[in-house]
């Protein structure tokens, strides 16, 4: 017997699941657009997006997607840069603190509300007076340079220990801390701070920060402090110019004012028509 012929079948194209494969890809590239569009946080790409696979699949027959996407967390600016500047520039006159070896002398404490100055009375002052020495004149002066960078009211506050002091000039400490708070105040305005932006005040010996009864708290209530205050309502507004003193002349307003009036004032033209309820002939303003 001879030997059978098998029937060789040859198809051509590919094969079925090439077509298959070849679907599933582009849904996953179609996804992968999709997240992609979801990770800029741009709605008007998701809407594109969304649109197009509608019009290409129609799987997508309702306008609100069958997925819920909460709102994406944007991460926003501080609200209020300014305080962010001045913590900037406290660590600055820090460091010139630090640099001076005046740590000691002088203390430095950021507030809710403002940031503190403490400086030590004996570091400003002789024992008994209010003239200011030279040595702190250098801090002081750094310290203006940060104030002027911020508009806000500034106090100047004085404080001394218990212990009378009974001279001619200073009859008790009132008078002695208030004398020695102006003169600080004084000294911002002579380096350029406007004064209207300084108060100074006098405490004597009624605001303590420590016990009276030791040596080394007496020495911490004789102090001077300066306060720069950040609430809202202690910001300095510039005051506007009087309308009399603006540098506009009204002589260059009044020609182009009448001009404009004058175009006003033309006379449209009109052309006839015919009203179609009464029939009467009627004007209609012909538009420019």
């Amino acid at each position: 017997m001879g030997k059978k012929k098998k029937n060789i079948i040859i198809k051509q194209g590919l094969p079925d699941w090439v077509m298959t494969y070849g679907d599933m890809m582009s849904l996953l590239l179609t996804f992968f657009v999709l997240i992609v569009s979801f990770s800029s946080m741009q709605e008007t790409k998701f809407k594109q997006a969304a649109s197009s696979l509608k019009d290409a699949f129609g799987v997508l027959s309702a306008s609100e997607s069958v997925i819920a996407f909460n709102d994406p967390l944007v991460p926003t600016e501080p609200s209020n840069e300014v305080e962010a500047d001045i913590l900037y520039e406290v660590r600055e006159v820090e460091k010139m603190i630090l640099d001076e070896g005046l740590d000691k002398q002088v203390a430095v404490e950021v507030r809710e509300d403002g940031v503190l100055f403490r400086l030590n009375a004996p570091f400003l002052f002789k024992s008994g007076g209010a003239e200011l020495a030279e040595e702190p004149k250098g801090v002081l002066e750094e310290m203006s340079h940060f104030f002027t960078k911020f508009p806000y009211k500034i106090s100047v506050e004085g404080h001394t220990d218990d212990i009378p002091i009974g001279s001619a000039k200073f009859p008790s400490n009132w008078e002695l801390s208030a004398a020695r708070s102006v003169t600080v105040a004084r000294y911002f305005q002579s380096v350029g701070m406007p004064p209207s932006r300084i108060g100074a005040t006098g405490y004597g010996e009624f605001h303590p920060i420590a016990d009276n009864a030791t040596a080394e708290g007496r020495e911490k209530n004789r102090r001077v402090e300066i306060f720069l205050h950040l609430e809202r309502k202690d910001l300095i507004q510039e005051q506007e110019l009087p309308f009399s003193e603006s540098p506009i002349e009204l002589k260059s307003v009044e020609p182009k004012a009448a001009e404009a009036k004058a175009k006003t004032e033309e006379k449209v033209p009109v052309r006839p028509i015919i009203n179609p309820v009464t029939g009467k002939l009627g004007v209609l303003p012909i538009n420019k």
